[in-house]
């Protein structure tokens, strides 16, 4: 259901504008010191921790900086926050090493459904943050086909009854002739990969976890700093491997819930996503 008209949270031309000068690829023009080291956390988790093998040695808090063109103050708050996750061993000294979380559940194929608690709930959604930045740190070009010559950006809050339950951050990288506007990212991003940049056959790997919440998502969801929230990481990828697009979702497990059934699917079943 669309916002109402009225709804101040709604995002105008001029904020959108702003969230298009320069060309970081963390910063989306939110000014929130502690965005920039979440979404950070979020890109290291998925193309730096889970590419390394347990024990391998992480890059130094200099080299991520330099990696993801990020400050290295956000470099060392996104390592501790895997290191509060254990996902990473910190010690001083001695460097930083990929640690085993049996925990973490991971799974290639996930049927899934969201739930609100409250019958008649109304939702809308609001776009935080845009960009499309030319500048795609290696460990995720990696993951990209060659010919991507671009990254999509964007963030949006899903809100239900008036109260934020879910936060998602969205990475989707571009060809030459892909385009991407502030309207897509409103939109159904899936409607998007299969219908203008012609991709079929996509397949999802989530990971999920509980986390506490930082600085930065307890600001947006309105919840107290280290409250819990379920995150939810998806990668979907073409038949050839090459990733068309991530996104990171944090939920507040008190507005909505979801609910979960692995589900293996044919190759032919169609999407599993």
């Amino acid at each position: 259901m669309a916002p109402p008209k009225n709804d101040p949270a709604v995002p105008t031309p001029t904020r959108v504008a702003r969230d298009l000068a320069g060309d970081r690829i963390l910063d989306l023009g939110q000014h929130r010191r502690q965005d920039e080291a979440r979404r950070l956390r979020d890109l290291l988790a998925e193309f730096v921790v889970a590419s390394l093998d347990k024990d391998e040695r992480l890059p130094s808090d200099e080299q991520i900086a330099r990696q993801f063109h990020c400050t290295r103050n956000a470099a060392r708050i996104a390592l501790q926050m895997l290191a509060d996750e254990r996902l990473i061993d910190r010690t001083v000294g001695v460097g930083t090493y990929v640690m085993s979380d049996p925990s973490r559940w991971r799974t290639d194929h996930l049927v899934d459904s969201l739930q609100v608690r409250d019958a008649g709930t109304l939702r809308w959604e609001r776009l935080i943050g845009w960009r499309v930045s030319a500048t795609i740190p290696q460990p995720m070009r990696a993951e990209f086909a060659p010919h991507v010559e671009r990254l999509a950006i964007f963030e949006r809050v899903f809100n239900y009854n008036g109260k934020p339950g879910s936060l998602r951050t969205y990475h989707v990288p571009l060809r030459g002739e892909d385009r991407f506007e502030p309207a897509d990212a409103q939109g159904d991003i899936f409607e998007v990969l299969e219908g203008r940049f012609g991709y079929s056959g996509l397949r999802a790997q989530r990971t999920i976890s509980a986390i506490a919440a930082d600085a930065s998502a307890a600001e947006v969801l309105d919840v107290g700093l280290r409250d819990p929230l379920l995150l939810i990481e998806t990668t979907v990828r073409v038949p050839s491997g090459d990733v068309v697009l991530t996104y990171s979702g944090r939920q507040r497990t008190d507005v909505v819930r979801i609910g979960l059934e692995p589900e293996r699917v044919q190759a032919d079943a169609g999407e599993c996503l």
